[in-house]
């Protein structure tokens, strides 16, 4: 009974951290949501990761120890939404660095057109000029996000993209830079297999809004910047 009453406790734990709401992000990084979007969400922590996971499971030997597997099936899902979950927030509740400055001159000249170069190539889908602006470990996880909106017939719009105020992070790492964008743009998703009207409509219901994110960075040489994460600050 008390073994039951620990699995069913489990399972009840793991189904609450599955129904949790999430948003959906749309813009470079996986930052805003679409159609009320942002994104690119997604990013700091100073490293080129994105908050991004795979599940998968396998079954054997099914009938042998059968208690033992179950009941390491059911913590370890239960472990990871944990861990999901307290990512996801974590990413979510993002707060603003307490020590930042002015972009020094070298970077002052070279970000704002990357930024623009970036978000650009975002709003085509244009897998190509992404590789060439992100490591590759980053542009791996933008591609499946990428991929994923070519096989829903959707793109990423952002009209009247603008670029409000631009700050340095100041950290230790002589590496890698962050740079904390304001900017503002309309945010919203369109359909190449969908009427006209239905794209229309969305347009028209979305509003100009205004973001704020992190977007960490290393030098490829002396005039060309890569980007190695995108995080939003909450």
């Amino acid at each position: 009974m008390k073994k039951m009453t620990l699995i069913m406790a489990i399972m009840s734990l793991s189904f609450l951290f599955i129904i949790t709401p999430t948003r959906t992000f749309a813009r470079a990084g996986g930052s805003m949501g679409g159609s009320s979007t942002g994104s690119s969400s997604t990013s700091s922590n100073s490293s080129d990761n994105y908050d991004n996971y795979r599940g998968y499971r396998g079954y054997g030997g099914f009938g042998r120890n059968r208690f033992s597997l179950v009941d390491a099936a059911l913590i370890g899902f239960s472990g990871l939404s944990f861990f999901h979950f307290y990512r996801r927030n974590r990413r979510e509740n993002y707060k603003i660095p307490e020590t930042y400055d002015a972009l020094t001159p070298e970077l002052n000249t070279h970000f704002e057109p990357f930024f623009y170069k970036v978000e650009d190539a975002w709003t085509k889908n244009d897998l190509e000029t992404l590789k060439t602006l992100m490591s590759p470990y980053y542009y791996a996880k933008q591609k499946r996000i990428i991929n994923g909106y070519i096989r829903g017939h959707k793109i990423d719009h952002l009209d009247g993209l603008v670029i409000i105020d631009l700050e340095q992070v100041v950290t230790s790492s002589d590496e890698k830079v962050q740079v904390i964008v304001t900017a503002q743009a309309r945010d919203y998703f369109q359909y190449d297999n969908k009427p006209e009207s239905y794209n229309q409509q969305i347009q028209e219901d979305t509003n100009i809004e205004r973001f704020k994110e992190i977007w960490t960075l290393v030098w490829k040489d002396e005039t060309n910047l890569q980007l190695c994460n995108i995080k939003t600050i909450g």
